[in-house]
């Protein structure tokens, strides 16, 4: 569960955003590179969730031992514990040592994950792999939103967070087809030259100028505002233009120090931060225990008590490429619907997804009744139908949320909070799911997940404000 969120953003940086508006063409490219990283995590994501039911086989493992049940939920749970150390660490590290450091540093616990993968000679190599895959996964949703949030513009912001989503479940669906084909030590091979290309890629850009100016280096910064914002002076009047929006950011950076510098314990105990605080809870509760991420991370076992007759791995991909349709479909509708509609919907359906799959998990593990002739299809259809409409709600858009109900104040330190609390739940769920699954089939897990989505379906409907549209600062509509 190494998935954050958005570092938040003061009301008078919103404003040095707008100034920030650049090229929309150069910013395409600046995001699609950007993502690059969360890519390589999905990857990682897919890879495990394949290999893991083939490590736990005496048959199909590639390594000189077999991983235990036990074993194998302490992978999947040490991955959300290093989330949560990435939230704090590089949430750390983008104002000490900057946002283009820091998605450096991003690419090294990664590529030393991949090398202890393929170097595995017991089981607390995986260990430490996969703690470390979560320490990237869970610094990459806190620094590269900031680096983007810093030059991109603020009406794209809903969007612009479900495309991590998008590349991270395009991610995964790498990792499912290339695991299920490609032998075990040829993948971290792959592993670690996609975060290489990703540092090569990343040079071309310079520092963000708002942490420049932040740090006093106008002249650097004024030339990074010329680079994002793609401005070649051609006449006298475009300078004057350039120079005019330059100041208003650099007054826009000096309020925002100014304002965050003035935070104290007091504005975390008021009626607006409890609120907010709640919110926050409810919805990272909600994302974890809807349940898509826990079919997320044990796909293969899932398919394997579901007693499917198609192959375990074949379902897994079918299945990623699901996610990738249901995330995109979010990225396209959150800021044209809103984000109650969107959650409501994914809720509601999601709900009936699960009470569906612990049925059929009930009657084939705890009755005599025939369900031979729905296994061949009733599985991967349903698992499908729950990861495309949680995809597109449940999955993006708490994140979205997150930022958006936090008091401008408190935002980023609030929302950071929430992150390592979703995290440590994510430790419990994947730590716990498999030994469940095990233990009580697909019945009981699929109907608590059920059971979850329909509790925050009514919380969302009466409790959660819709922020389409609505400016970081307040709720007055952006322009």
């Amino acid at each position: 569960m190494e998935k954050a969120s958005v570092r938040g953003r003061d009301p008078n940086t919103e404003k040095s955003h707008e100034i920030l508006g650049g090229n929309s063409g150069q910013q395409t490219v600046m995001e699609a590179k950007f993502t690059i990283i969360t890519f390589c995590h999905g990857f990682g994501l897919g890879w495990f969730s394949v290999i893991l039911a083939k490590l736990q086989s005496p048959i199909e493992t590639e390594l000189d031992f077999v991983i235990t049940l036990n074993e194998g939920s302490w992978i999947g749970g040490l991955s959300s514990l290093g989330g949560a150390t990435g939230n704090i660490v590089y949430g750390i590290l983008a104002d000490l040592i900057g946002r283009k450091a820091s998605i450096y540093v991003l690419a090294i616990p990664y590529i030393i994950s991949w090398i202890l993968v393929y170097l595995a000679k017991s089981v607390e190599f995986l260990y430490v792999s996969r703690f470390l895959a979560g320490v990237t996964g869970g610094g990459t949703y806190v620094i590269i939103p900031i680096f983007i949030g810093e030059i991109a513009e603020p009406k794209i912001r809903g969007r612009l967070t479900s495309l991590f989503s998008l590349t991270l479940n395009s991610g995964i669906f790498l990792g499912y087809i290339i695991t299920a084909r490609v032998p075990y030590h040829y993948i971290p091979i792959l592993g670690v030259a996609l975060p290489l290309i990703y540092m090569l890629l990343e040079i071309y850009f310079p520092e963000t100028p708002m942490f420049l100016l932040q740090r006093g280096l106008d002249a650097r910064a004024k030339e990074s505002l010329k680079f994002y914002r793609n401005f070649q002076s051609t006449t006298k009047e475009s300078l004057q233009e350039f120079e005019v929006e330059f100041d208003k950011l650099k007054s826009a950076v000096s309020s925002s120090k100014n304002s965050m510098s003035n935070v104290t314990w007091r504005d975390f105990c008021n009626k607006e931060a409890f609120i907010a605080f709640g919110n926050g809870f409810v919805l990272m509760l909600l994302n974890t225990f809807c349940g898509a991420y826990a079919i997320l991370y044990y796909t293969s076992s899932v398919f394997v008590q579901a007693r499917t007759e198609l192959h375990p791995d074949i379902n897994t991909i079918i299945v990623g490429l699901v996610q990738v349709t249901g995330v995109y479909t979010a990225t396209i509708l959150v800021d044209r619907f809103g984000r109650r509609p969107l959650l409501i919907f994914s809720c509601a359906a999601t709900s009936v997804g699960m009470g569906i799959f612990g049925l059929y998990g009930y009657l084939l593990q705890n009755t005599t009744v025939v369900v031979s002739v729905f296994s061949s299809w009733l599985p991967l259809v349903n698992v499908c139908f729950i990861m495309f409409v949680a995809n597109s709600g449940l999955i993006p858009i708490p994140f979205v949320l997150l930022v958006e109900l936090m008091p401008s104040k408190i935002r980023a330190k609030a929302s950071a909070i929430c992150l390592i609390i979703f995290n440590i739940i994510g430790f419990v769920l994947m730590k716990m799911f498999p030994i469940s699954l095990a233990a009580f089939g697909l019945s009981a897990p699929m109907w608590l997940f059920a059971v979850t989505c329909i509790l925050g379906l009514v919380y969302i409907t009466f409790f959660i404000r819709e922020t389409k549209g609505m400016s970081l600062n307040k709720v007055e509509p952006e322009a």
